[in-house]
């Protein structure tokens, strides 16, 4: 650790000491009874000693919260995103993050995030919603699992102060975990603050579900609904297919929940950089409803080429791709019929074989995967250039799960991959091929069962990235999450 990190961590530990040595202080007990003729003077001196020494005590407190709040600002320029990126704050790792919780089918029973790290970090949560403030330290080789106030969720459609910042002293990678009972859980990648843009597109199932987090005030959002058979209602006002929603003058750190009963397909812009986590609150496939979500990329990061793995244990796998224009889009999957969806060039969806694809359009697009077993998570599909070298993560322990991961890199290039320091080829019965008909590029995709905690793994040389999604279905309910655990972006 620097010394600058030292000191700030030394002069927090003092504060935190320096407050619980006040608070616990406590005064001589005064007699119930007057014991004597001057004893009500005696009384009132006592009284005037005891005013004099609250009111140096409450001075005192003040020069305390001054200054820890001193500290946290420092830490807050120190751990800033703003300027040359330090070794390992690449891709998902970062310093700064910009978090809200979007409701989900039925009360929240957990929230948790799941940090890792590269390297020991000093961690800092901060957000107007009560219990949310906290430091924390992460162990390069554990990680920290946090759980949060549940009330931090959104539970209605609406305006709310419950978004949350997380600044590091190092890079750290974020997943964060939403659990209601028995009845439905989900997750979502957190990218760093700076990855975040002003144009996005929605995805989502029925019962669309989207959160909206400000980071800056005077912010203003535009909502514009490209598709829909549903609307969503805002301050007393119906918005349907090609309408727009506007919300101005927004303060920072503000959330916006919205939802409708079916699907809702849409773009969202802003005047400034903004966090969207789209999905639905309670999915209605043909399996047991259950909560999806994703912590949606900006537009500028899609791509025209996407490698879909297969997801071990899956019963259905429905692909989802969505254009941000209509301009006679199309995809193709060789051996997988792609059909337009609601009879527009906006989106498109097909049905898994349970083998891995590549799917290729002739505009950028969004492909999102919902993943079923007995019931439905999820996952956004990472782009070859979204690739990373290095993945640390957290397991939930929001439920007991069956936890998966499912790996994507070029075949030439297995060798080298360490699981946890295991070897690559100890699954290799496990492994799955696709050739890319345009370059001959044999692609392989990997599933592999985890445990549950801390997992490392990461391709030995430095230059080799390749794609890993992580995922789990409930072993005795009818729940599960997915997420990349990790993604590059521009």
């Amino acid at each position: 650790m620097a010394r600058t990190e030292k000191l700030v961590f030394c002069v927090v530990f003092l504060i935190m000491n320096w407050t619980n040595s006040y608070s616990g202080q406590r005064l001589g007990s005064i007699a119930d009874t007057c014991t004597g003729p001057d004893e009500t003077d005696i009384l009132k001196k006592e009284l005037s000693v005891l005013q004099q020494l609250v009111k140096d005590q409450a001075i005192k407190m003040d020069n305390l919260k001054g200054e820890l709040y001193s500290v946290k600002q420092k830490l807050s320029t120190c751990c800033s995103s703003v300027g040359p990126l330090p070794s390992g704050d690449d891709g998902h790792y970062g310093k700064e993050f910009l978090i809200a919780f979007p409701k989900s089918k039925g009360s929240v029973t957990k929230v948790q995030v799941l940090i890792t790290a590269k390297e020991d970090a000093f961690v800092v949560f901060d957000s107007a919603h009560p219990g949310v403030n906290n430091t924390f330290q992460v162990s390069a080789n554990a990680g920290k699992e946090v759980s949060l106030p549940v009330s931090v969720a959104m539970d209605s459609d609406g305006i709310f102060s419950k978004a949350m910042t997380i600044r590091s002293s190092h890079a750290i990678s974020v997943h964060c975990v939403i659990q209601c009972g028995c009845s439905a859980a989900e997750g979502f990648l957190v990218f760093p603050s700076r990855y975040l843009g002003t144009r996005y597109l929605l995805s989502n199932s029925d019962f669309a579900n989207i959160a909206i987090a400000s980071q800056y005030k005077n912010t203003t959002i535009k909502l514009t609904i490209l598709s829909s058979p549903s609307y969503i209602t805002w301050k007393g006002v119906n918005y349907t297919e090609n309408e727009v929603l506007h919300i101005d003058q927004t303060k920072e750190f503000q959330t916006f929940q919205f939802s409708a009963t079916g699907y809702l397909f849409g773009v969202i812009e802003s005047s400034n950089p903004i966090a969207v986590i789209s999905g639905s609150y309670s999915d209605s496939s043909i399996f047991e409803a259950n909560s999806a979500m994703e912590y949606m990329i900006p537009v500028k990061n899609f791509d025209f080429k996407y490698i879909i793995p297969n997801f071990a244990e899956s019963r259905q796998d429905t692909y989802q791709f969505q254009f941000q224009d209509h301009n006679e889009n199309s995809v193709t999957i060789p051996g997988i019929d792609v059909k337009r969806g609601g009879g527009t060039d906006l989106f498109y969806y097909a049905y898994g074989n349970h083998l891995p694809c590549i799917a290729k359009a002739n505009e950028i697009m969004m492909p999102v995967v919902f993943s079923s077993y007995e019931s439905t998570f999820m996952t956004l599909i990472p782009s070859k250039e979204q690739f990373s070298n290095d993945y640390r993560f957290l397991t939930p322990s929001t439920s007991s799960f069956r936890h998966y991961v499912v790996m994507t890199i070029l075949a030439n290039q297995i060798n080298g991959i360490l699981i946890d320091s295991k070897p690559i080829q100890k699954y290799q019965n496990n492994m799955k091929s696709v050739t890319n008909s345009d370059t001959g590029e044999e692609y392989i995709t990997i599933t592999i069962e985890v445990s549950n905690g801390f997992h490392h793994i990461y391709h030995t040389d430095s230059d080799v990235t390749f794609g890993l999604i992580l995922y789990g279905y409930g072993t005795s309910e009818k729940i599960s999450y997915g997420y990349p655990a990790g993604l590059r972006l521009k």
